[in-house]
């Protein structure tokens, strides 16, 4: 049962990292958003509260209360990686402009008890989000068009990365405190 966290743990964590890596990229310039279509006048911003996710413990939906896409784009859910965003645990597609209340289907089984919901553009083929490139996230002043907010579930059981690589830490450091001790 241990080992099956621990390793439960790592693709988490593995999942976690790539899209950190991803989410930090940067719009490579500014000269490409009137070659995607995207409109200068449109300020991208994302607008979402605390919520309960509906679902179970394999998918569930979180709602944003409002998406202003400069263009085509999609909404994508991440986890949490210790305060940055993680792996992509749920998407849908936005139009251009603004769209109240975005119900975006998530993967409960890998979500964290904190989300961030990202803004991103579709630069590439039409209607296909490709992540992490060419579908790279909405720019606003300089800055990733980006909202973190808490989840809470009735029917699944959220993960706090934090606590749970606090616990596999502690559990190795007791494993190789009392492997030293059975060797003495």
């Amino acid at each position: 049962m241990k080992e099956i966290r621990i390793v439960i743990a790592g693709v988490l964590l593995l999942a976690c990292l790539v899209g950190l890596s991803c989410a930090q990229q940067v719009n490579q310039t500014t000269n490409m958003t009137n070659a995607t279509g995207m409109n200068e006048t449109t300020v991208p911003s994302i607008n979402v509260t605390d919520q309960a996710v509906a679902g179970d413990g394999v998918v569930g939906n979180v709602t944003v209360d409002q998406v202003v896409s400069n263009g085509s784009g999609w909404l994508v859910i991440h986890n949490n990686l210790f305060g940055h965003p993680g792996g992509v645990i749920g998407y849908t597609e936005v139009e251009s402009g603004m769209t109240e209340n975005v119900t975006v289907t998530i993967h409960t089984f890998v979500a964290t008890d904190q989300l961030f919901a990202v803004l991103h553009r579709d630069a590439g083929m039409e209607a296909v989000f490709e992540y992490p490139v060419p579908d790279t996230e909405q720019m606003a002043d300089g800055q990733i068009v980006i909202r973190p907010f808490n989840v809470t579930a009735e029917n699944a059981t959220l993960m706090n990365l934090t606590e749970q690589c606090g616990m596999v830490m502690n559990q190795t450091a007791n494993q190789t405190e009392n492997q030293t001790t059975n060797q003495t």
